[in-house]
């Protein structure tokens, strides 16, 4: 079963007025709603901009709401149901609302609670079915209380992720030779590119990461031998629970410093204006 059952899909859909393609239909269809306000919500509760992220970009709002709750964890989920129900409430006002719009608000705000306080741990989204695939395998996992299975897969999801992050920055994932370097080789070489590049305002964010180098090592011991990736003794539930959560909780870090400084940037002519995000627009 997925994150939401067909009942709670269909009260949303209700309540949200999620059809023919469109979010808030009803308002859509008056012309008070449209597309760059869902852009919006997503966005902020998300992360994901559905004009210019694939796969988003070329989906209907309907089937862009539909591949977050089919594809996220649960903690994004709810947060993107708050943000629908924030917006409902705003629009909506309390002199309009009928008994079905109060019974749907109120089922939905159940779901989010349950959503919230799931014990899936957070994971930067991907867009690749693979990464996607393994997200999916990691929440089943986590939510069926089995951490201990979470090693080795958690494992492979990092050590992509962070691949995919050292080329952006063109940093080698691999030596001379075309053998791949270690997850923690990878991770400290990331840490030494984001220092030389000032990404980080505080001595403690650094200290942090160069710790979690010895962490990864660690962490590729306990796949090898502590994991469901070969014929091993499983670690025990509660290790393995801690440590899944070190590690999802570092790489959300480095997602969220890599979000940040996209964010920083916005086309301008052949270069980059870069936008002080506290401050107002330099123009």
């Amino acid at each position: 079963m997925g994150i939401l059952t067909f009942i709670e899909k269909q009260t949303i859909c209700r309540l949200f007025g999620i059809s023919d393609g469109y979010i808030f239909k009803f308002w859509s269809d008056r012309g008070s709603y449209n597309k760059n306000i869902t852009q919006q919500l997503i966005l902020e509760s998300c992360g994901i901009d559905i004009y210019k992220d694939k796969p988003y970009k070329d989906l209907s709002q309907q089937k862009c709401v539909e591949k977050i709750w089919n594809d996220s964890n649960p903690q994004t989920v709810a947060k993107l149901l708050s943000a629908l129900s924030d917006y409902f409430c705003f629009a909506m006002g309390t002199d309009y609302w009928s008994d079905e719009d109060g019974y749907d608000y109120r089922q939905v705000q159940e779901i989010i609670k349950r959503l919230a306080s799931s014990s899936a741990v957070p994971l930067p989204s991907q867009e690749t079915a693979d990464l996607r695939l393994i997200l999916s395998d990691i929440d089943t996992n986590i939510q069926a209380g089995k951490p201990e299975l979470v090693i080795d897969r958690l494992h492979t999801f990092a050590t992509q992720y962070i691949r995919k992050i050292c080329q952006i920055h063109n940093i080698a994932i691999a030596d001379e030779k075309g053998d791949h370097y270690s997850l923690d080789s990878l991770v400290a070489k990331l840490k030494g590119w984001y220092e030389s590049n000032n990404y980080f305002e505080s001595e403690f964010c650094v200290v942090a990461i160069r710790n979690t180098i010895n962490i990864f090592a660690k962490y590729n011991d306990l796949r090898n031998n502590k994991s469901a990736a070969h014929p091993n003794p499983l670690l025990k539930k509660a290790e393995a629970e801690y440590a899944v959560k070190v590690v999802a909780e570092t790489l959300m870090f480095i997602d969220n410093i890599e979000k940040s400084k996209q964010k920083q940037t916005i086309p301008w002519g052949n270069g980059e204006l870069f936008v002080d995000m506290d401050g107002e627009l330099p123009f």
